[in-house]
């Protein structure tokens, strides 16, 4: 990701909340670890961030628990960090939690909310949710399209329980 995307992100969510300035230094510094390679200060980092409900945060440290870098690789505590980054909005995690449903990796199968997921993140603009919405959509039944944009609704209203 450029930098100057992610420093956009981070001035648009600067708006939102009042903490998210010191969260963008802190997030930039993590980034930046992390592509040096040194994981353990962005593990840090993130943890932080993460534990303070920041959303960027929370997705950087999934993907550290993914890949194992800086920790023992945890699928379980990935997951955990991909939800939460998820449910708090990151466009990324919630089209990479599509994916999970989708595969079925480390959670069931399930091309419904696989649906759902990738419809947050497509109306956030992640153009690759989009795509795979497109493909994920090909495989329903009528019955199962109105279902799978049903479930979207209800997760776009806040309620995320049903998505998960």
């Amino acid at each position: 990701m450029e930098m100057r995307v992610i420093f956009y992100r981070c001035a648009v969510a600067g708006v939102l909340l009042s903490l998210t300035a010191a969260w963008c230094g802190q997030l930039e510094d993590g980034i930046a670890a992390s592509e040096r390679g040194d994981f353990k200060s962005a593990f840090s980092v993130f943890s932080q961030l993460a534990s303070n409900g920041n959303a960027q945060g929370q997705f950087q440290l999934s993907l550290l628990y993914t890949f194992g870098r800086g920790v023992k690789p945890d699928a379980k505590t990935a997951l955990y960090w991909l939800r939460q980054a998820a449910i708090h909005g990151d466009s990324q995690a919630q089209s990479n939690l599509g994916v999970a449903f989708n595969r079925g990796r480390g959670v069931p199968q399930d091309e419904i909310k696989a649906y759902a997921w990738f419809t947050l993140a497509a109306t956030a603009g992640d153009a690759v949710a989009v795509t795979n919405r497109e493909i994920a959509s090909r495989k329903f039944t009528p019955a199962q399209l109105e279902q799978a944009k049903a479930l979207a609704l209800i997760c776009q209203g806040g309620n995320f329980k049903p998505c998960l």
